[in-house]
């Protein structure tokens, strides 16, 4: 099958053993800075998760992002609907300052709350590409169930854990910190597990933060104690993808997912 990007843009190639790139016009030195980073995550995950299939990276600038999705330029997201043993990450070449201005609000909320952004708002973009790579080796890995909000949580977890296990501790630290404005500035009107599932409801930037705020300090609350075991056990665990049989699965690999569950079917909005 003839390559969908060829047909409408035209890319270079940065080539890697592990993670190959291809990138649009003057975006070379981003991409091969977020090659070797997410590179380094791929290596040191791919041992524990024996990942099956291909995965690429690809830094677009706003012309060609245009030709190839519909997606809004500058928010990274992981492709996979075409062949699902082969992901590209995908990651803007820059941030427009429109999509910058949509997190003052946020960034405002969460300094009233005595949380104060760690660093400038890029920073935390551009560590949503690891984010990212957390999708694209949970697709590869057979840990992909369409549950949203688990795969949410899966993907931010293999992220944390392979920063941990790759020395990376102060960037671990920073994404922490920046989940913790996400809660802090973020908000919700239903805080249930339900009210997060797409394409049922599609939610405003400021609850879609709030959700992947808890879902990070949740998954940073398991590393220690679980490591590689948490994804391989759930992987055992889930006998089907249907959001109840994800859930007990959950359950059964660690009981402490009982109280967090909770915490959404009370509608608590707890602060970090």
């Amino acid at each position: 099958m003839q390559d969908p990007y060829k047909r409408r843009v035209y890319l270079q190639t940065l080539a890697h053993p592990s993670l190959p790139a291809r990138y649009s016009q003057g975006a070379q030195r981003r991409t091969g800075q977020l090659q070797q980073f997410l590179a380094g995550l791929h290596q040191v995950a791919t041992p524990h998760l024996k990942t099956q299939g291909s995965m690429e990276l690809l830094v677009i600038n706003q012309q060609d992002w245009r030709k190839l999705f519909s997606y809004t330029y500058g928010l990274p997201f992981t492709r996979s609907k075409k062949n699902p043993d082969a992901v590209s990450i995908v990651i803007p070449a820059d941030y427009p300052s429109r999509l910058l201005r949509r997190f003052d609000p946020i960034l405002i909320q969460a300094a009233k709350n005595a949380q104060q952004a760690p660093g400038d708002l890029r920073e935390f973009l551009d560590l949503l590409a690891g984010h990212e790579w957390g999708h694209a080796s949970a697709n590869l890995s057979g840990l992909r169930t369409k549950v949203k909000w688990f795969d949410e949580l899966m993907a931010t977890y293999l992220f944390l854990l392979s920063l941990q296990d790759s020395g990376a501790d102060a960037i671990l630290e920073r994404f922490i910190a920046w989940a913790q404005v996400q809660v802090a500035g973020g908000s919700v009107e239903r805080a249930d597990l339900g009210a997060f599932e797409y394409p049922r409801v599609k939610l405003p930037l400021t609850n879609l933060l709030w959700f992947q705020g808890m879902f990070t300090l949740r998954a940073n609350e398991l590393l220690n104690t679980h490591g590689w075991d948490f994804p391989l056990n759930m992987k055992n665990a889930l006998t089907t993808h249907k959001r109840g049989d994800v859930a007990r699965a959950l359950l059964d690999v660690d009981p402490g997912f009982k109280d967090w569950f909770k915490v959404f079917a009370n509608n608590q909005t707890p602060q970090p």
